[in-house]
């Protein structure tokens, strides 16, 4: 659905390129005036590998470790299909994860057997509970005679009940969120209300990363997740476990795309201090900036980009020119020219190269994730910087001589500025005067919004409008979606907009509005024939 101005204008457009023009237009596209509901995709997700191991654990006590097929980490959201893919592979790392849990189980424990059942009720008593928690509803007659199915098999119950756990744990009933009815919208697609064992599926794992707890399910099962009231309820009381930090995490790693620390190098020669352990002590500090603004802070936008503070160990307080604090992690404050996590050495580390800093993925970044511009590199152009020279002897000048392609202007006359802003920095996040050559760096920059001089500035121009504070509130719907927005979602953003700006950026009371949504409540479904 489109707001009304957006509509206007794309009948106008329609009216002149579409067969039929003025004389026979079509119907006009809808608004966000109009009543109706339309969620969206609902794509067929596999659980993360975090919700995996998380799920198992709760539901037997086993730690799976590694054996699940890692969730792969890339520029989109670790929550989104493409992310979870089952190859060959990945079948067989599944198959081996659900036979580890089944063999690693405190059978004797899990079951609790009573002197008045027989071993097979006892069994089927287990796996009866197992496989309605493990699927997070009823099963029907079918599933249960297939989890059930080798308590009469003649093997001794143990072992049967082993089997039906690696049933269980191999089932797309439990590795898949929405299992029943998730698809494409075809052309016979109805909308429908998720029934309520569904939504304290998608509550649980976008807030906690695992399955509903018993609270949730028996609000399912009496049927207490019926409205928006009730929904936000639970979606309040989870956004107080401490489990749900993780989700916060989560986002912020993927939305700030620190994957790229995997597989980061240095030259050894103008980074010597660069090392594994280094890498893993971004990690950690980013954890603990992250758990002070978002857990144990207010949980606001603007705290994310204005905190003065950080926690360090020996090796990052040599990186930031700070006196060594001794042995562990101590919280320190930096000086006005570190503001927020996009100064932190994680980031500034994630966007840069092996031999300098990167000012075109640093632009590109606040451009694509913080004002939600898309840009795409055009195609049969050279994105090869030019050597070092006499005319060009800095990264600026290099940027500024490959920008003369027309076919890169456009692009680059809103990337660089920005990027440039952030060459205090260098490749691993350490504040330099000058570039590698010895010239004073030159951070100034003007964009729409404004002039600055470094990027304390920028920062401070960009995260306090609207428009970052909307691109964030995006961001999180297409993660807790587990795809990206479609123009049909753009009067579910508006209203997520409107409010996140309207509570002075609160993260909390934004995820929980996230699930209040159409798209998250409702999905598309084939129409029986």
């Amino acid at each position: 659905m489109l707001a009304p101005e957006y509509a206007i204008l794309s009948e106008m457009v329609a009216r002149f390129v579409e067969p039929g023009n003025c004389d026979n237009p079509g119907e006009p596209p809808m608004t966000c005036e109009e009543s109706g509901i339309y969620p969206g995709p609902s794509p067929f997700r596999r659980l993360t590998d975090l919700q995996y191991r998380n799920s198992v654990f709760d539901l037997t006590g086993v730690d799976v470790g590694t054996l699940f097929p890692p969730t792969k980490r890339a520029e989109e959201f670790r929550t989104w299909s493409m992310n979870n893919v089952v190859s060959a592979g990945g079948a067989e790392g599944i198959l081996l994860a659900a036979e580890y849990v089944s063999h690693n189980a405190d059978l004797a424990t899990l079951m609790n057997c009573t002197s008045e059942e027989s071993p097979r009720d006892c069994g089927q008593r287990y796996l009866s509970d197992l496989a309605y928690r493990a699927y997070r509803r009823p099963l029907d007659t079918q599933e249960l005679e297939v989890v059930l199915s080798y308590l009469d098999s003649g093997i001794d119950i143990n072992t049967a009940v082993q089997m039906g756990m690696e049933v269980i744990f191999n089932s797309p009933q439990f590795l898949y969120i929405d299992a029943s009815g998730a698809g494409p919208i075809m052309e016979n697609s109805v909308v429908e209300h998720l029934d309520q064992y569904a939504i304290a599926s998608r509550l649980s794992y976008f807030f906690i990363n695992t399955t509903p707890d018993a609270d949730l399910m028996n609000a399912a099962a009496v049927g207490e997740l019926q409205n928006r009231m009730q929904i936000r309820e639970h979606a309040l009381r989870l956004s107080q476990d401490a489990r749900f930090f993780d989700t916060l995490t989560a986002f912020h790693e993927d939305w700030l795309n620190l994957y790229h620390l995997d597989d980061a190098h240095r030259d050894e020669e103008m980074y010597p201090t660069f090392s594994a352990d280094l890498i893993e002590a971004m990690r950690i500090e980013t954890d603990l900036f992250m758990t002070e603004v978002l857990w144990s802070g207010q949980a606001k936008f603007e705290d994310l980009f204005f905190s003065q503070f950080t926690w360090v160990n020996s090796d990052l307080a040599l990186l930031y020119n700070l006196p060594d604090p001794g042995e562990g992690w101590h919280r320190v404050e930096l000086d006005e020219s570190r503001p927020g996590i996009l100064t932190r050495s994680a980031f500034l580390t994630a966007h840069a190269y092996t031999g300098s800093s990167a000012p075109i993925k640093r632009g590109s970044f606040v451009l694509k994730e913080m004002l939600c511009e898309e840009l795409s590199v055009p195609q049969d152009v050279n994105t090869v910087l030019p050597e070092e020279s006499e005319e060009a002897n800095t990264i600026r000048e290099r940027i500024s001589q490959h920008r003369t392609d027309p076919s890169c202007i456009g692009c680059h006359d809103k990337i660089d500025p920005i990027g440039f802003s952030f060459e205090h920095f260098d490749a691993m996040g350490a504040w330099r005067e000058n570039w590698e050559n010895g010239i004073p760096i030159d951070a100034t920059g003007d964009i729409e919004l404004g002039s600055f001089s470094d990027a304390s500035e920028l920062i401070a121009m960009i995260s306090t409008t609207d428009i970052a504070k909307e691109c964030y509130s995006i961001r999180w719907f297409e993660y807790a979606l587990g795809r990206p927005a479609e123009t049909e979602d753009l009067c579910t953003l508006d209203i997520l907009q409107k409010r996140f700006i309207d509570t002075d950026g609160n993260i909390q009371n934004l995820l929980i509005d996230i699930a209040m949504t159409d798209a998250f409540l409702y999905r598309f479904s084939q129409e029986a024939e």
